[in-house]
Parts: structure tokens; sequence; C-alpha cells
């Protein structure tokens, strides 16, 4: 097992275990990413959150918890961001006005319940 991967892994039980997390109620937003819904079931984690802004464009990461599916994840943004100007270029990849959002999920420990799901946004290549 690798290094980084034994750092995310640790990382985010760190994160499960302190649960310094903010509650997001239904129809809330990512704090980073104003026009982007937090989908139901899903958390904003404090402090999950990185901005950089750049010549080119906004760079923004931010990670959110929650006991979902990588899936129903999936499915709801696929319905949801086309209502709001995304074009989805591949499963969990949306591209929009010269910039590209993509949803990741990182590994977790096996005995959560929880998955992680990070959203990335940057300029478009």
């Amino acid at each position: 097992m690798n290094i980084g991967f034994q750092f995310v892994r640790t990382l985010l039980f760190l994160i499960f275990l302190a649960g310094p997390i903010n509650v997001a109620a239904e129809g809330q937003f990512l704090s980073a990413i104003d026009d982007l819904p937090l989908m139901s079931g899903l958390q904003e984690v404090e402090g999950g959150v990185m901005v950089f802004d750049s010549s080119a464009g906004r760079i923004v990461e931010a990670l959110s918890v929650g006991a979902v599916k990588k899936g129903a994840v999936l499915h709801y943004y696929s319905q949801t961001l086309p209502q709001l100007g995304w074009l989805e270029t591949a499963p969990g990849q949306f591209s929009r006005e010269g910039e590209m959002l993509r949803l990741e999920f990182p590994p977790v420990l096996a005995s959560s319940s929880q998955i992680s799901v990070r959203f990335m946004l940057s300029p478009n290549p």
C-alpha cells in the first residue's frame, strides 16, 4: 500500500472520527461554489475546501461526506446540473462556460457506511 493512499485513508478516518462537518440543509449549495447544489444526504466537510484564483480561471476543491450511494450521487448530479447549464461530458464530469466540474469519490475506510465526494472545479482545458 503506498504512502499517499495511507495518508488519504488516515486523513478521512480522522475527519469522520472528529466529525467537523457543517450540517447541510436540503436545498443548500456548496460554500465555495455558490451555484452548485449539495445533494440531500451529503454534508460539506469543514476545512475541506480549497480555492485558488488564477489568470486562467478559478480552481476549487470541496469535500463532502454522507451515507449515500455513489450511483445515487452520479444520478442526482446528472439530472440536476444540466438544468443549471452544465453539459455532462462523461459520468461525473461536466462542462459549462469555460469551466470543468468533476466529481471524484476518494476511498474511505471499509468499515464506514459513508462515502466521500470531492467536487473539483477548474478551467476547461
